[in-house]
């Protein structure tokens, strides 16, 4: 589970805790990271479907939140944002938990696809300069990408022209 899935589960109990869908917890990083290094926008929506001011609902949120020991600060920004700094602690906790397991903290994908990435190019008629491993670099990079998000990958290392030399 990533960090954001992680931070939105836990904001989501707190409005699921108030009668609010648990959707409206999700988390996404800060849009101004000199306030925070998380928020939730979910009090806003919540404050139509209740008819009460985006602020109030966002702060009975932040109330349940304020016990959490994995936050440094959580608080309340106009008109509704919920602003999420997590605690030192929290954050090597999860650096932790990142570096021991196999995927760092990616999930494989649950549905694969079947990917070819064709790299390479060198001309095999010409002479090969440093340019050619700019596309072969690049490839195999998407190529190991692919492959670690779970999917079935095809390598195809084109050479280009075979041109009149091998004629």
């Amino acid at each position: 589970m990533s960090l954001l899935s992680q931070l939105s589960e836990l904001v989501g109990q707190a409005f699921s805790q108030l009668g609010f869908p648990a959707a409206l917890g999700e988390v996404v990083p800060s849009q101004r990271p000199e306030l925070a290094q998380f928020q939730c926008n979910g009090a806003m929506a919540a404050a139509k479907t209740a008819g009460r001011p985006p602020a109030e609902i966002a702060a009975e949120v932040v109330e349940s939140l304020a016990a959490n020991e994995d936050f440094a600060r959580v608080e309340v920004a106009p008109p509704g944002f919920i602003n999420i700094n997590l605690s030192d602690l929290a954050i090597a906790r999860w650096a932790d938990l990142t570096a021991t397991d196999h995927h760092l903290g990616y999930p494989p994908t649950n549905d694969p696809e079947s990917v070819v990435v064709d790299y390479a190019g060198p001309n095999v008629s010409k002479a090969m300069h440093v340019g050619h491993l700019r596309a072969t670099i690049i490839g195999d990079s998407l190529a190991r990408l692919f492959t670690f998000a779970g999917h079935q990958v095809t390598r195809d290392p084109h050479f280009g022209d075979w041109g009149s030399t091998w004629g």
